[in-house]
């Protein structure tokens, strides 16, 4: 990996893979919904989408002619802690995949006609997801684990929040968050950092904006626990989701641990939840453990689906389970298989340019530099059974949990 920096101080990380035929550009902003006016909660996304709806020298629809033009694919996500827009095109493009990519970033034109049609598009997103069980759980956890915390804000945000959504406002987030210091551009593939270093600080470069720090909530994080929810939809299967609270990235050591404690638990059909509680007890349909890593206030989760007539007996295995993992140690031949696991999907997700952008851009946005991800493998060798045993003692108490299902209407 290499890294320049631009004149006007945006980072740039490049990967050089000269027998690679394609190149991968991917913007990392950093800001989400945890970071947002809340009065404007969803802004984020309401931006992302906006960003492909024209610019000052491209029309709507001229962005995605373009890129399709030389076989290029691209597409944005955001979440809480950022925001990113991404795009693949072959090594001979890789000049016109820049161009068309510092545009959007720096001139979108925000039409105010756009911005209408995008908001009744958003608004149908949300509703759909409302109508999506895993979807629904997933937000409604998020908001309920915690008293107080930026993280609890919903990504889509919510009717009331997508509708204060105006032009000004939306013209007033983009330019003080996409600015240089805010952003970072993460480059793999079949390119070499002298060939495309001119048209990276002319395109890149020339973004002049300064960067406004958003001003300090003040929030606190207040978790709660033992709380217990049911809701109900139009479904036949009942859905189940467990959140914990876990370690952020301010706790490194810890996170390594729980990223191999979320396999030992929960991934794949080797896994204690799956061999446990779903092929020996057959009481669920489908489970699973999650640890998504924040920068901070983090939620481990253990989802499943199931009969909701089976509740209590689902509650009380995956408590077991939980109970088992650090009341004893997990054994060596367990956890070095967990480290396999991990190292191998780590790997897997690192084959492609995508893949090598994505990782990087998504921990240099949350730790503002390289080294945690380029020690990451290393540090997951060095955890032993005790560590795994301890932060699950710290954090895997059956009484820090959340309950909340997802039911059949009656």
């Amino acid at each position: 990996m290499k890294k320049i920096m631009l004149t006007n101080k945006m980072p740039v990380l490049v990967m050089e893979d000269p027998d690679s035929p394609v190149a991968t550009l991917d913007v990392w902003v950093n800001t989400g919904s945890a970071l947002e006016p809340k009065d404007i909660n969803g802004v984020s996304h309401f931006l992302e989408h906006m960003i492909f709806k024209g610019t000052e020298l491209r029309g709507a629809g001229e962005v995605d002619r373009e890129i399709e033009s030389v076989g290029g694919l691209w597409n944005a996500g955001t979440s809480i802690e950022f925001t990113h827009y991404y795009l693949t095109v072959g090594t001979p493009f890789v000049n016109t995949g820049i161009d068309v990519l510092s545009d959007v970033i720096a001139n979108s034109k925000l039409d105010p006609l756009e911005l209408e049609r995008e908001r009744q598009v958003i608004l149908e997103e949300y509703h759909r997801q409302q109508d999506n069980p895993a979807h629904f759980l997933m937000t409604e956890a998020w908001s309920l684990s915690f008293e107080k915390s930026p993280n609890r804000w919903p990504v889509l945000g919510v009717p009331k929040t997508i509708n204060a959504i105006t032009r000004e406002k939306l013209h007033k987030y983009y330019t003080s968050r996409y600015t240089p210091e805010n952003m970072v551009l993460v480059i793999a593939g079949g390119v070499r950092v002298e060939d495309i270093k001119p048209v990276l600080e002319e395109k890149f470069g020339s973004i002049n904006r300064p960067f406004r720090k958003p001003r300090a909530g003040g929030e606190k994080t207040i978790r709660t626990h033992g709380l217990y929810r049911e809701f109900e939809k139009p479904i036949r299967e009942s859905y189940i989701l467990f959140t914990f609270p876990a370690p952020d990235l301010g706790r490194p050591k810890d996170v390594y641990s729980f990223d191999l404690l979320s396999y030992i638990l929960g991934e794949g059909r080797s896994s204690r939840l799956y061999r446990r509680i779903k092929e020996d007890k057959r009481l669920v349909s489908s489970i699973s453990a999650s640890y998504p890593t924040h920068r901070r206030d983090s939620l481990f989760y253990i989802f499943a689906t199931f009969d909701y007539s089976k509740k209590q007996k689902v509650i009380d295995s995956v408590t077991r389970e939980l109970n088992r993992i650090f009341s004893s140690r997990v054994s060596g031949k367990e956890l070095e298989k967990a480290k396999r696991l991990l190292t191998n999907h780590y790997l897997f997700s690192n084959e492609t340019t995508g893949g090598r952008t994505s990782e990087t851009g998504f921990y240099y946005t949350l730790t503002g530099d390289t080294r945690f991800e380029r020690n990451y493998l290393k540090k997951i060798g060095e955890v032993t059974a005790e560590d795994i045993r301890k932060v699950a003692g710290k954090f895997l108490k059956p009484e820090k949990a959340n309950i909340f299902i997802v039911k059949p209407e009656e």
